[in-house]
């Protein structure tokens, strides 16, 4: 409890009376501070680092988590009847329109997007095509998750620009620290196989030492003796 100054009488009185006990003035309510209200960002903020550690320790699964909390998002802003979870499963064939979506609302508010959606689908498609062939090609769908990093910096740049209060997502929980340690190990594990077993393969198939143009002619002498024997 502490002691105000009365703006009519000018004498202290407590700040929890309701009213001043010299002169009967209606003590001012107190100013209660409304709780701050988190806001989200209109698409899913990550850092570009944590991105692609994710994204490479899961075998670019995490791009499918980062498309159906972009189309979730989409969903709550707009309205539309659209289901991000399908949209989700469905990457390859939706990442052409969520990529479009995200380059047209950069356009509206003015950040440059120096990309093409359209190439950048063709992309993944491609890599995604790569990631079922057989070793050592499969290597390269590895890098599925390249073409989302233009998209993914765009989105930053529109991140900062608006006024929620969400946060950037740059630091790793636990959940992310154990999925990278288990993923890691079995992308490496993945990876040391496929180049240890081309060296096998190698190894199995060494070529026969060329002919050096000397052949027996014991079996034509074996012949004539059977022949004068007989």
């Amino acid at each position: 409890m502490s002691l105000i100054t009365c703006p009519d009488c000018q004498h202290e009185v407590s700040d929890a009376a309701q009213a001043c006990i010299f002169c009967g003035r209606p003590s001012a309510p107190p100013v209660q501070q409304s709780p701050k209200i988190q806001t989200r960002h209109e698409f899913f903020p990550v850092a570009l680092h944590k991105f692609v550690v994710l994204s490479l320790c899961t075998l670019s699964f995490y791009t499918v988590y980062w498309c159906y909390q972009n189309w979730w998002r989409i969903r709550e802003r707009t309205g539309e009847q659209l289901s991000p979870f399908w949209r989700a499963v469905f990457e390859p064939f939706w990442v052409f329109s969520l990529f479009g979506r995200i380059r047209e609302h950069a356009a509206e508010r003015g950040v440059r997007a120096a990309w093409n959606p359209t190439l950048l689908g063709l992309s993944y498609l491609f890599l995604c095509a790569m990631g079922s062939l057989p070793d050592p090609w499969w290597l390269a769908g590895l890098g599925g998750f390249i073409p989302f990093l233009p998209v993914v910096q765009t989105i930053q740049q529109l991140n900062e620009r608006d006024a929620a209060t969400e946060s950037r997502n740059e630091s790793y929980s636990g959940a992310n620290v154990a999925t990278i340690l288990v993923g890691g190990i079995i992308v490496m594990l993945a990876v040391a196989g496929t180049f240890m077993s081309e060296e096998e393969e190698e190894e199995e198939f060494q070529p026969l030492p060329e002919s050096t143009g000397w052949t027996s002619s014991l079996p034509a002498a074996v012949a004539d003796v059977e022949y004068w024997m007989s």
